[in-house]
Order: structure tokens, then sequence, then C-alpha cells
């Protein structure tokens, strides 16, 4: 009998987005690009190297007076794209990144 294979994909919609975002890395917040976003996790196009399993702080918002920072772990890594999972989400944060993906995604307003 087959068994059902088990996808490590996302669940929830993945929205385009195209956001300025930052990662701490030494000490330090680095630009990146966050270019696809949901509740669970984001893609991100930055200039450092990551492995699978690195815990690493993001910071997007609405706009530069409107930030929140959330912890992540590397997901996969693609060179230069990095997908990451959020940890220790509240429903606040939940909130903030659906305002985020509703303000910035074409393809789907809530």
């Amino acid at each position: 009998m087959l068994t059902p294979k088990k996808s490590n994909r996302r669940k929830n919609t993945r929205f385009e987005v195209n956001i300025d975002g930052h990662y701490f890395y030494q000490d330090d917040w680095i630009k990146c690009k966050i270019y696809d976003l949901n509740i669970n996790g984001a893609c991100l196009w930055l200039k450092q190297f990551f492995i699978i399993g690195d815990i690493i702080k993001v910071r997007f918002g609405l706009n530069e007076n409107e930030l929140n920072t959330f912890d992540t772990v590397v997901a996969n890594v693609n060179g230069p794209r990095i997908g990451i999972q959020f940890t220790n989400l509240d429903e606040f944060d939940r909130t903030f990144i659906n305002k985020v993906i509703s303000a910035n995604s074409k393809y789907f307003k809530i």
C-alpha cells in the first residue's frame, strides 16, 4: 500500500510582496528584500550566507514608523534567497503580518 508523501511546503497561501526588511547579524541590522510572505513565514533575498536551522531576527512593517521584529528559523536556502519560519507568534504578531500582507500584496486584500 502506498503512503502519502509528507510535504514540507507551507500549508498557508503565499502572497507575493515587495517589502524592504532587515535582519540582525553581527550586532547590526542589515537590509534585505522580502518577496514572499504568509502567516507562517517569508522568503528573503539577502547578501548573507545562512544554513537551515539558523535562528535570526527579522524586522519589517507597514512603513518606517510601524515596524515589528520577529524571531525566525531558516527553513530553506537557495543561494541568496532563504525561506524563514516565524517562531513564537502571538495574536498581535499574526494581526500585524496580515495587515502587512493586505497593504503590500497586489493579489489579496483583507
